[in-house]
């Protein structure tokens, strides 16, 4: 075998991997944001949960998350290794190189696994190293030498299994849509193996997890096998313009001569759409094999897993608290399939040529928009409460002992409300997606800032279903249904079908993009002037702080109310947790009044680091959450002051005395020298945060999103280094050098 024509063709496609700023940038923010995400929020979630050993049991599996889902991601280019260069025109040359059908896999093989193995590795390394950084004494209760070689070699297995498996589907297959609809099969059975390994490191069952990883290494070897004694460059050609099923395509007219004139949908043009773009869909057997093997197949095949858990398990209690998101699991997997139909609500029009004809209806905006995503949100939703159900008998019948420790009537209503709610967040996102986008290509891999923070929201939950913590579930699907029914309203605002149709022929330039962000952080101008009516003035600190600061902070008065409303929700928050929260993670944080650390510059560094990366880290994740990691961080802060302060109080302490469990003395010693200075600093962060997040939603009538998105984060930059930088380093100083001696003095 010849290994340089191999090496010629992984540099080829790495380097035009590493050049789309589309695959690069959730890449980068998954690999290095996402780890330090995680451990800024560990230790904040271990502590509300509680539980006997649960911190060292839920740190193994944030790790193989944080490994996971990059390489999840990545399978987006592997799916394109061959169909994608079918669709970019470039398949013929290609296979016109003069080197074997074995050499011409392998290369397009091991250059599908460069980027998800390197990014999945890399981000272990961050989140591991920023564990050992800032929590030593959680990494080492949870990690030990065999537990990190295992953790690395099954996060390796696993993407080795997503990217041969892809590969395979690439080389068999016709379009992009249809890979993507068919890339399922491996992405789901993948995410039960990470529910089984989290069954297993929650119940620390190492051994029976260096069989998994035994498994899925011989899969993938398999899986690498069957695809190179399959490839055929002679094959891919004959398939180059082969159709489909001829006997949908036979079928599909009959079908559509019968719904044209039903009337189940109704005759308003909203309905209309609907109607037509459901025929579509459920003509498609691409679309309906898949989503039947979810719907009945996946319940049939967790209902079996649970049958296997129960012989290994030995605390009956946790496996019946996993019941409730094992169904939530069952009815997420068919709605975030189904995301790959909604995201060619527009775009997928105008690559099968009928965008014009389609936006040439007598309909309104509104109209057109609304039955697009009516269409889209029907199939997704029936299938994932269907799939929920078929689960939930299974369970009731065969393991009733189960279903009622696990269950209830009100759990029950929880869950379909969760499912239904987060459905339709994937759905109206990507429908906005799809009517901004120009390919199927593109809106596939924008479709990351969904479904990525959606999986991992859905992947913490457990935590919530472990703790049994149900009344915690409904503030988490209060936060879904706003930024869901924000998504619906953005999309109906935005859409406007000249803007779309003037896209048809629009590349992405880099380049203008660099320069309407460098016109926005120049100079300040309100939000919805356009970059043309700019100056054009170079950045000067000083005209900022004299002439700017003053109008960009009326600017933001609108999410600093909305942060100091959430301010004050957490100090009522907290005060009202103090019957909620376990007693012994109460008396933890009592224990500690009034012995300090010792003062100094490394307290005040540490201070300063963490306070810095929570403040980046948060308004940077606000793109992809509509600014709720941004506006959490003041919250959470008061709900941890009004939590102490409560609980002084209930052991008997006076608000107006002095004492060792005076509440008063507390919030003198331990809040106001250096929280004068802080917590105003973070409620102006978050507030910035949240106008970043609220950019993709509402935008001027003269800017566009993109151009509302770059104008906040220009205005984040420079806030954050002439007035937020500077403000964090005098709140660390203080409370690294002086709050500690303050604290020694009162008590």
């Amino acid at each position: 075998m010849n290994f340089f024509p191999i090496a010629t063709i992984v540099r080829r496609e790495v380097r035009e991997t590493l050049s789309d700023w589309r695959i690069v940038t959730p890449i980068v923010l998954l690999t290095f944001l996402l780890p330090q995400l995680l451990v800024a929020a560990a230790d904040q979630v271990v502590r509300f949960v509680g539980g006997d050993g649960l911190t060292e049991r839920l740190v193994p599996f944030a790790a193989l998350l944080v490994g996971f889902v990059p390489a999840s991601f990545a399978l987006i280019t592997a799916l394109e290794s061959f169909v994608g260069e079918r669709e970019r025109n470039t398949l013929e040359s290609l296979l016109a190189m003069p080197i074997s059908d074995q050499e011409l896999y392998i290369g397009k093989l091991c250059s599908a696994l460069i980027t998800p193995l390197g990014s999945s590795i890399m981000a272990m390394l961050v989140f591991l190293g920023l564990l050992l950084g800032f929590q030593p004494e959680l990494y080492f209760a949870a990690m030990t030498l065999p537990r990190l070689l295992l953790l690395f070699m099954l996060v390796g297995c696993i993407g080795l299994v997503l990217v041969t498996g892809a590969v395979v589907i690439s080389s068999h297959i016709t379009t992009v849509r249809a890979a993507n609809l068919m890339s399922s099969f491996i992405l789901l059975p993948m995410a039960a193996v990470m529910q089984l390994a989290a069954i297993l490191i929650i119940n620390d069952r190492w051994p029976l997890l260096w069989l998994v990883t035994a498994i899925l290494g011989m899969l993938a070897m398999l899986l690498t096998r069957i695809g190179m004694r399959s490839f055929s460059r002679e094959e891919l050609l004959s398939r180059e313009h082969r159709q489909g099923s001829i006997a949908w395509d036979q079928l599909l007219p009959r079908i559509r001569r019968r719904s044209g004139g039903g009337t189940f949908f109704g005759t308003t043009p909203s309905f209309i759409i609907a109607r037509r773009e459901l025929t579509d869909v459920l003509t498609d057997w691409r679309v309906l094999v898949p989503m039947a093997v979810l719907t009945f197949a996946l319940p049939l095949a967790l209902a079996g897993g649970v049958r296997f858990a129960v012989g290994f398990v030995p605390d009956a209690a946790v496996l019946a608290s996993l019941v409730p998101f094992a169904a939530l699991l069952v009815g997420f997997v068919p709605a975030s399939f189904a995301l790959i139909s909604a995201l060619e609500s527009f775009v997928g029009e105008r690559e099968r040529n009928s965008l014009e004809s389609l936006l040439a209806m007598p309909m309104s905006d509104r109209a057109l928009y609304l039955g697009k995503l009516v269409a889209a949100l029907i199939v997704p939703t029936l299938a994932s409460l269907l799939g929920m159900m078929v689960f939930l008998a299974l369970i009731r019948i065969f393991f009733a002992d189960l279903y009622a420790a696990g269950m209830s009537g009100m759990v029950l209503i929880q869950i379909s409300l969760m499912i239904s709610t987060i459905t339709l967040l994937m759905v109206a996102g990507a429908v906005v997606i799809s009517s901004h986008t120009s390919s199927v290509r593109a809106a596939t891999l924008l479709a990351s800032g969904i479904l990525v923070p959606t999986s991992v929201v859905i992947q913490l939950t457990a935590l919530l279903f472990i703790a049994r913590r149900y009344d915690l579930l409904w503030y988490v699907l209060a936060a879904l249904a706003v930024i869901a029914l924000a998504l619906v309203r953005s999309g109906l605002l935005s859409f406007n079908r000249e803007e779309i149709l003037s896209r048809e022929h629009e590349e992405l330039s880099l380049g203008r993009i660099w320069q309407t962000y460098r016109t926005f952080l120049s100079e300040y101008q309100p939000a919805g002037v356009p970059p043309t009516a700019y100056a054009g003035l170079p950045f000067a600190p000083g005209r900022f702080y004299r002439q700017e600061l003053g109008p960009l902070l009326r600017e933001l008065r609108t999410p600093l109310i909305f942060v100091l409303i959430g301010a004050l929700g957490g100090i009522v928050l907290g005060t009202g947790l103090n019957t909620l929260v376990p007693p012994d993670i109460t008396a933890g944080l009592l224990s500690g009044l009034g012995n300090p650390p010792a003062p100094g510059p490394g307290l005040a560094l540490s201070i300063f680091a963490n306070n810095i990366r929570v403040s980046i880290l948060s308004n940077l994740f606000a793109t992809i959450s509509f600014g709720v990691f941004a506006f959490l961080v003041p919250a959470v802060a008061f709900a941890q002051v009004g939590l102490v302060a409560k609980a002084l109080a209930a052991g008997g302490g006076s608000w107006v005395g002095m004492g060792a469990d005076s509440p008063l003395q507390f919030l003198l010693a331990y809040v106001l020298p250096h929280g004068i200075v802080e917590l105003p600093t973070f409620i102006l962060s978050a507030a910035i945060g949240l106008r970043i997040g609220a950019a993709l939603l509402a935008q001027p009538a003269s800017f566009s999103a993109g151009q509302n998105l770059l104008w906040a984060l220009a205005q984040f930059v420079k806030l954050w280094v002439l007035v937020l930088l500077p403000l964090v380093a005098l709140a660390a100083a203080i409370e690294g050098f002086i709050t500690p001696l303050i604290i020694r003095a009162l008590y």
